[in-house]
């Protein structure tokens, strides 16, 4: 089980008034430092919310160290008066508990988690519960000031700087249809920490600004209903398993447009949505365009549309497009014209 230490802090200008908490998390020789704020609290609902918010980052159960200041909050879980205070309907047994959605929340995050609480004296020679509050006195004062409107919270990493590689620990595959299909993945993080992340499997396409002899360029035009909405296009298409990009593109060249490229180019590659999705697209350039045949799929409806390429262009950069390999492509070929 792996052992995190945290140092908490919470501070109020006014209490109640705009306020801001922060926490320290340190596991070996990662170190994260997070902070947040309300427009209208406590001191008291700062210093729960600060081990809250940390206890919430924890991805499995921990041997957990909290250091705080507040007498408020370490009395009453180091000593077990929440205990009573749960016993009781979360509440007093002489009136209501103040706070008791708070209380509950991180009584509930310590049940999962072995906590420790430690007392520690406010604004000493402590590196860590000065720099809480020195995060927490500047979150509560973006709200005094004016600065934000609405509750927040922030994360910080501070100098990680090891190898930044996530091992496959196993993988499900959870859904498999005609174009992808979609995986979860356990993985081992840089840090040691196990988390789990959704990957779609694709296998990668092909795109194509395709531009005659007049410097037009041939769009297409279909109803994407991901999006529910009509979209301009660069041709593009699914590489078949084993198939050359290269070879893709001028398929879907001819099979979209009805045109066939004399004079070919790479242009690049990228990954659109690398954060969860696999596919790998190719995006080339042609000229010396001539005339070929279409063979569209039967579910495929499309129009043809041909465009100056400078029109085109000022259309990307006023915002008229909004297909990403599209924008990308025309992007890239303005070198070349």
């Amino acid at each position: 089980m792996k052992k995190v230490v945290i140092y908490t802090d919470g501070a109020c200008s006014g209490n109640p008034g705009p306020g801001g908490y922060a926490a320290i998390l340190m596991c070996g020789d990662v170190k994260k430092e997070i902070s947040g704020g309300e427009k209208d609290t406590t001191n008291n609902r700062m210093e729960l919310r600060g081990p809250i918010e940390a206890l919430k980052l924890l991805k499995e159960k921990c041997e957990v160290e909290i250091y705080s200041d507040s007498s408020y909050v370490v009395d009453a879980f180091s000593k077990g008066w929440v205990h009573g205070w749960r016993n009781n309907g979360w509440k007093r047994k002489d009136g209501p508990l103040k706070n008791p959605e708070l209380i509950k929340e991180l009584y509930e995050l310590c049940q999962y988690h072995n906590v420790k609480w430690i007392k520690v004296k406010g604004h000493a020679d402590n590196e860590y519960n000065n720099r809480c509050d020195e995060l927490a006195v500047q979150a509560a004062a973006k709200y005094k000031n004016g600065n934000v409107s609405e509750n927040t919270a922030s994360v910080r990493d501070t100098e990680y700087s090891g190898e930044l590689f996530e091992k496959i620990i196993k993988t499900e595959t959870m859904f498999t249809g005609r174009v992808f299909k979609v995986e979860v993945s356990e993985v081992e993080l840089p840090d040691g920490q196990r988390s789990t992340r959704e990957i779609i499997r694709h296998n990668g396409g092909a795109a194509i600004v395709a531009i005659d002899e007049n410097n037009n360029i041939f769009l297409v035009k279909q109803y994407r209903i991901a999006a529910g909405q009509e979209m301009l296009e660069i041709p593009a298409g699914k590489l078949e398993i084993g198939e050359d990009p290269l070879d893709c593109a001028k398929r879907e060249l001819e099979e979209e447009t009805g045109m066939q490229a004399g004079e070919i180019k790479h242009l690049f590659s990228m990954y659109a949505t690398p954060g969860y999705c696999a596919e790998k697209l190719h995006v080339y350039f042609a000229t010396g365009l001539k005339p070929g045949h279409i063979h569209r799929d039967e579910e495929e409806f499309l129009h043809v549309i041909k465009l100056p390429f400078d029109i085109a262009y000022k259309m990307v950069m006023n915002g008229q497009l909004n297909d990403a390999k599209t924008i990308a492509g025309i992007l890239a070929a303005k070198s070349f014209m």
